[in-house]
């Protein structure tokens, strides 16, 4: 093995090995079976909902509320949604994992949060579009597989 190759074999373990845990926030207006917003991201150029990575100290729920605020300027109420488990965060529709380029695997903490029916988006630099979208356009946006499950099961939250 080369010197060459060694150095991208480190490298990619390095990235195979970093992790890092991300919310991604399902902001819904309209409450269940209403709509959900999504984002055109500009970098991977996807649909997607907002969300991001927890800073130092913070839980996931702070990390979600976070996120919401600085992405879109909106604050969402994140509702004890039916049949959660005692201790599980507000709003906390589920958790995937999924690998995310150089940064290595996100492990993603999804979260659901109701926000006002007429709140108004102020778009950050991190997307170029964004659409409300109710179970029936879902799939009409271009997406990954596990960001339109999540779709419909915010869509369909208790």
């Amino acid at each position: 093995m080369s010197m060459a190759d060694g150095s991208v074999m480190m490298s990619a373990a390095r990235i195979a090995g970093r992790r890092a845990f991300s919310v991604a926030i399902y902001a819904r207006r309209g409450g269940v079976a209403g709509q959900v917003l999504m984002i055109m991201h500009k970098r991977l150029q996807t649909w997607l909902p907002v969300g991001g990575e927890l800073e130092p100290g913070e839980t996931p729920l702070e990390a979600a509320m976070r996120e919401l605020g600085e992405e879109t300027g909106m604050v969402g109420y994140f509702p004890q949604l039916a049949g959660a488990q005692e201790g599980v965060p507000a709003g906390l529709l589920g958790y995937e994992e999924h690998m995310a380029g150089s940064k290595g695997l996100h492990m993603n903490f999804v979260f659901v949060a109701d926000v006002q029916r007429h709140a108004e988006v102020t778009p950050n630099n991190e997307f170029s579009d964004f659409k409300w979208v109710g179970a029936d356009e879902v799939a009409s946006l271009t997406m990954p597989l596990n960001a339109a499950q999540f779709a419909h099961a915010a869509l369909l939250a208790k």
